[in-house]
């Protein structure tokens, strides 16, 4: 609806605007025009209209003159009940509030009472800000597409995917979109963060797929609730499902702990907020090598899990091309209890280091047989779905001394973290009473990239929204990235976390 009415309202000014604020040809408004009717496609019947105006006399902006605006009516004398003063940069923003602001308008200049300027023929809509540069001498001219004015029955609905098992990540979120609301949200409208929590527990319980629930909750969040962008989900076998039916409507997606490249396989409306895993992988492997000395390893990964199977093999690969030797690579499926012939494989390789970037459902298990049933003495490594706090309370000296990677610590040394770090930690422990974890800055990040996004853009246009997310540069919130490639991949650094004391301890920042 807004795009159509700009294009009207353009029509009515004899000029051709594109909604998203792109001039495809200028003029100027014509004197003619006064005192003919708006096309009644442009009539918004509204209280009040905002008129940003920019007051030039041969091209430089007049300062603290003030600048009046009146509706112009046939056989009247013109009213100027509407006014403000120029600043520092020639600009003064005008509130036109009547019964109905949507009509024509004429508007004079003046500095200590003596009028500089006048204009007329000035087509504005209620409800919309339109931007004017009023030149000396010259005829009005219409800097841009107009923007419509918040009523209070706005929202911008941001769906939020995630597993009910970590539920950190919609507290990060929470946090962004309470901070935003703080500051007036995009342009006067505040967010609204649709829960679309995953309940994997229950959906094993109840044997529904995992697949469909997902796929459902997705269409239902765009085509009932209306979602400008959808943020998360936080696992890639979701986030591949979600990316496609994102793609097929048009909404952005930011995926929040997904790791997987291929999340954003389904085209330019998918992004992640997490590193990749040849990203983690390359990490992982060189850690083993030059930090821990292993020259032997064993994988074990989980068969049919697009996550486990897709890092497994890009530090299998990294492994090998940095001289080291994989002695093994075993699978299992998820749900097994009985890792015995995987572990005599294992075993038997003789490995001085065992990777496992599994679910924490299968690891505590497996590693206690690794432990206990074979005597296995090689220091575990993970990747990052192993900061969770299931795998600590269920796997307990098992996992002692073990590694893993991450995407977030509140533990680096201060004078590694920046500012807005500092910030989003004081104030995550502030909200939520505990200190934030990969998950949470994962959530806060996401959520933020799209709203700020969504700040940037001219009209908050699927399309507009999505290319601003692609034109993020520098961005600095819980954690830095420098940008987004050709494929909507992060460059963004990483960080090795320690198991000791039964405690999760950072270990090692990793930069790109």
């Amino acid at each position: 609806m807004l795009r159509g009415f700009c294009y009207v309202l353009a029509f009515a000014m004899g000029m051709v605007w594109g909604c998203g604020g792109e001039q495809m040809m200028e003029s100027q408004v014509a004197e003619e025009q006064v005192g003919r009717p708006l096309s009644k496609l442009a009539v918004q019947t509204s209280t009040s209209a905002v008129v940003v105006t920019t007051v030039l006399r041969d091209g430089a902006p007049v300062v603290w003159a003030k600048v009046e605006f009146s509706r112009s009516i046939a056989g009247q004398v013109a009213d100027y009940q509407w006014s403000g003063v120029t600043d520092e940069n020639g600009r003064a923003r005008v509130e036109i509030t009547s019964d109905d602001a949507t009509g024509y308008y004429q508007a004079r200049a003046s500095i200590d009472g003596r009028e500089i300027g006048s204009w007329s023929s000035i087509p504005i809509n209620g409800g919309y800000e339109i931007m004017l540069n009023l030149p000396i001498g010259g005829r009005v001219r219409v800097m841009g597409s107009p923007r419509r004015i918040p009523q209070p029955e706005d929202v911008i609905k941001i769906g939020f995917i995630y597993g009910t098992y970590r539920k950190n990540t919609l507290d990060g979120a929470t946090l962004a979109a309470v901070q935003f609301n703080e500051e007036g949200g995009v342009r006067g409208v505040p967010i609204e963060l649709i829960d679309g929590g995953v309940p994997i527990e229950r959906l094993a319980e109840e044997n529904i797929s995992e697949a469909e629930y997902v796929a459902a909750l997705a269409e239902e969040l765009i085509t009932e609730d209306k979602v400008s962008a959808i943020v998360g989900p936080n696992r890639s076998s979701q986030a591949v499902i979600v990316g496609e039916i994102a793609q097929r409507h048009g909404i952005p997606m930011v995926t929040t702990n997904a790791t997987n490249p291929a999340v954003t396989a389904a085209g330019d409306f998918a992004f992640m907020a997490a590193f990749t895993d040849d990203f983690q992988g390359k990490v992982m492997a060189e850690f083993a090598i030059q930090e821990l000395g292993a020259g032997r390893v064993a994988v074990l990964t989980e068969r049919g899990s697009i996550y486990s199977e897709g890092l497994s093999q890009t530090f299998v690969d990294n492994f090998g091309a940095l001289g080291g030797d994989v002695a093994a690579h075993q699978f299992y499926m998820s749900g097994d209890t009985d890792f015995a012939s995987q572990l005599i494989a294992v075993t038997s390789s003789m490995p001085d280091v065992v990777f496992i970037p599994g679910a924490v459902t299968d690891i505590p298990l497996l590693v206690q047989q690794a432990r206990e049933n074979f005597g296995l003495t090689a220091t575990f490594l993970g990747g990052d779905s192993w900061h969770n706090a299931e795998l600590l309370a269920t796997s307990g000296a098992f996992i002692e001394g073990s590694f893993f990677s991450g995407f977030f610590s509140s533990q680096v040394a201060l004078g590694d973290l920046s500012e807005d770090v500092h910030r989003f930690i004081d104030a995550y422990t502030a909200m939520f009473g505990v200190a934030p974890d990969g998950s949470a800055a994962l959530g806060y990040d996401a959520l933020r990239l799209v709203v700020q996004a969504m700040r940037r853009t001219d009209a908050l246009t699927p399309t507009a929204i999505r290319d601003e997310i692609a034109a993020t540069k520098d961005y600095s919130g819980a954690t830095f990235i420098s940008g987004y490639d050709e494929n909507r991949h992060t460059t963004k650094s990483a960080v090795i976390n320690r198991i000791a004391n039964g405690a999760i301890a950072f270990y090692k920042l990793i930069e790109p």
